[in-house]
């Protein structure tokens, strides 16, 4: 029939039937798709259920130290079986435990199962020569952290793995607690979790295979869909896990594919399948904003613990030093030559200790928000003079040179100087502790950010530099060994040092938290704290302070470069040099 005598309607009908198949055909690939995600998130599942099961294992053993947090007690074996007793309800795949002393011999051990025979106490675990047992035994000993072997043949003659955690009581090295589970052990477990699935799952671990079917068996000839995941296990190294599924969805695209009439409800199911999953999801997103609720809610109270913890130790901290200055002043008696030494060690010990808790403190306040500011209104370089005397003695001790270069005419700041004290104080105790020779500089200008003619690289650790307003820059310059540029970035947090140096020496080595608490304070006081170094030719900290009058939102910060005008270099007179 030519195209010009055909209906209308024969036309509609037509571009309907090409609508309706490209309807299905979309659906059909929806559909498949849908069953490969289900296989990928059944795998993830799994594997994690795996990691689970493997972990509570591994804590399990790790609970065995418990026994030994009394360093008078002897452990005997009844009361290594009443743990054990208590732990197999959470790590019902033990087949045999024990416990070894530091050397490595065995002290206690417990059959979980019926078969296989004890091992002779006092054998060396050191000396085991089977594989793959005999590697996870030395790298536990070489790490000091739980290892877990590859599946090998197991005392009772089943098929298994050993998992050995090494056990520290405070920093003291006990001995290893062991424990052997069956590869059974793990594929029951993975089979009582999915009893409804059409499919298979397998483990590879290593060179050996584990295989379990979920459910049913898949029919011979049903298509299936398969997917992997990765199995994270204690130690080092992982698994990896496949799982295999029937396409359930097979009978649903055939009819799409065979009966055109059934286009509309089949498209109605596939809806009611997504709405379905859909709530799922929210019901899975409900939970993880809980989670992430409770999250928040337990790092305040830490936080708060923490804040509250610390202060109370500085009452007993401050009454400590306050005695020790009463000996060291003579009020109760003349110290004698052999008196004098251990009283100056504990000073400084406790000083030391209190400039730790005041910096953990002032830490667990800002996370609490429990920080106040004291406004006041200041002349800069007075300020200046006044805190370097603070520094003198220890500049004169390290044989550094001082030059100071403020101007007079600077514009005065409002900003709490207790806490600008304590920024300029930590930057010029690095100073002093880095700077082998040479000298500190500090200098102050006036910087208007308001232009944009001139470009300036901003430093490249800052994630936050001013981009408007007028602003004081005060430098802490110093001539020490620098700072690497990938090492800029990290100095910034809490607990992170350069060349931290031995911990047995304390005092010399810090805790890393002055410049992450100089950087907190700086931006609560709307400001913000930058470096620019080089290694070995100095660093130089900016305190970027906003001019008094200057409202708080124009401390908007941004990276990368930023325009402004010539600086206004407000250094009118000579640097003093001391």
């Amino acid at each position: 029939m030519p195209i010009s005598r055909l209906r209308p309607s024969s036309i509609a009908l037509a571009v309907s039937l090409l609508f309706a198949l490209g309807g299905i055909f979309a659906i059909d690939r929806a559909l498949a798709n849908s069953n490969r995600s289900r296989v990928q998130i059944h795998a993830v599942e799994v594997a994690t259920r795996v990691e689970g099961f493997l972990v509570v294992h591994a804590q399990a053993l790790q609970s065995v130290r418990g026994l030994y947090l009394d360093s008078n007690r002897v452990v005997t074996q009844e009361q290594f079986e009443s743990l054990l007793q208590s732990l197999v309800q959470y790590a019902p795949g033990f087949r045999r435990v024990w416990i070894t002393d530091s050397t490595g011999r065995i002290q206690l051990q417990t059959l979980l199962g019926s078969k296989g025979l004890p091992l002779p106490t006092g054998t060396r675990v050191d000396t085991v020569s089977a594989e793959p047992f005999r590697n996870a035994i030395h790298r536990a000993r070489t790490t000091k952290l739980t290892q877990i072997s590859s599946i090998g043949l197991l005392n009772s003659g089943e098929r298994g793995l050993l998992l050995i955690q090494p056990l520290f009581v405070g920093d003291r090295f006990i001995g290893f607690a062991g424990g052997t589970l069956t590869s059974n052990s793990i594929l029951q477990f993975v089979q009582r979790q999915e009893p409804t699935l059409h499919g298979r799952v397998t483990i590879l671990a290593a060179s050996d295979t584990m295989s379990v079917a979920t459910g049913a068996v898949i029919p011979s000839g049903f298509p299936a869909d398969s997917a992997s995941a990765t199995i994270r296990i204690p130690g080092t190294g992982s698994w990896r896990l496949i799982a295999v599924q029937q396409s359930t969805d097979e009978s649903i695209r055939f009819l799409l594919w065979s009966v055109g009439l059934a286009t509309l409800g089949t498209l109605l199911i596939g809806l009611l399948h997504e709405r379905r999953q859909g709530l799922r999801l929210a019901d899975r997103s409900a939970e993880l904003e809980r989670l992430s609720s409770e999250l928040l809610r337990a790092n305040r109270v830490k936080s708060e613990f923490l804040a509250n913890v610390s202060h109370e130790l500085r009452t007993p901290l401050n009454a400590i030093v306050g005695f020790v200055e009463l000996l060291r002043d003579g009020v109760y008696g003349e110290l004698n030559s052999r008196q004098a030494g251990p009283v100056e060690r504990i000073a400084s010990s406790a000083s030391h200790l209190r400039q730790l808790v005041d910096q953990i403190l002032d830490l667990a306040k800002m996370a609490a928000g429990r920080l106040d500011v004291q406004w006041e209104v200041i002349d800069l370089k007075p300020f200046i003079l006044d805190l370097t005397s603070e520094i003198e003695a220890l500049r004169a001790e390290h044989g550094l040179a001082l030059s100071i270069s403020i101007g007079s005419s600077l514009p005065r700041i409002r900003t709490d100087p207790m806490h600008l004290r304590q920024i300029v104080l930590n930057l010029l105790g690095n100073a002093l502790k880095f700077t082998p020779r040479g000298g500190i500089a500090i200098r102050a200008r006036v910087i208007d950010m308001t232009y944009s003619a001139v470009s300036v690289e901003t430093p490249a650790t800052s994630k936050e530099v001013p981009r408007s307003g007028t602003w004081i820059a005060l430098d802490v310059a110093d001539t020490g060994v620098g700072i690497a540029k990938n090492d800029q970035q990290r100095i910034f947090e809490e607990f992170e040092q350069v060349n931290a140096g031995p911990r047995t020496d304390s005092m010399q080595r810090g805790t890393g938290l002055g410049l992450p608490i100089s950087r907190r304070l700086a931006r609560l006081l709307g400001g913000e704290l930058t470096v620019t170094s080089e290694p070995g030719k100095g660093s130089t900290f900016t305190v970027w302070i906003p001019v008094m009058g200057q409202p708080k939102s124009s401390g908007v910060f941004s990276a990368g470069k930023v325009g402004k005008a010539p600086l206004q270099d407000s250094v009118l007179e000579p640097p003093t040099r001391l």
